[in-house]
């Protein structure tokens, strides 16, 4: 561990960026702003407060979107990963 590398195992086979990850607060608040925004759309909001609505609804989705994708890529690692079909050295 380094001060360049804070979150990083001792054989560096595990680093965390400051910016990445996403805990379950961040992804609550995230829904909560996609839903608040889509009801605003929805409600009949009009000019920029509509723009801004949907914008934010748009951003929300694409990053809740990208969090599903990481999240069942690293389901399905961990299931490949402990499969019993896989080959294991003999002896």
């Amino acid at each position: 561990m380094s001060a360049l590398t804070p979150d990083c195992d001792p054989d560096l086979s595990n680093c965390g960026s400051p910016v990445s990850g996403g805990g379950m607060r961040s992804t609550v608040i995230l829904l909560a702003v996609l839903v608040a925004s889509a009801s605003a759309v929805g409600s009949g909001a009009t000019g920029a407060m509509a723009f801004t609505a949907g914008g934010a609804a748009v951003v929300s989705a694409l990053v809740l979107g990208r969090r599903a994708v990481r999240l069942a890529q690293r389901a399905t690692s961990g299931l490949v990963a402990h499969a019993p079909w896989r080959s294991r050295p003999v002896g």
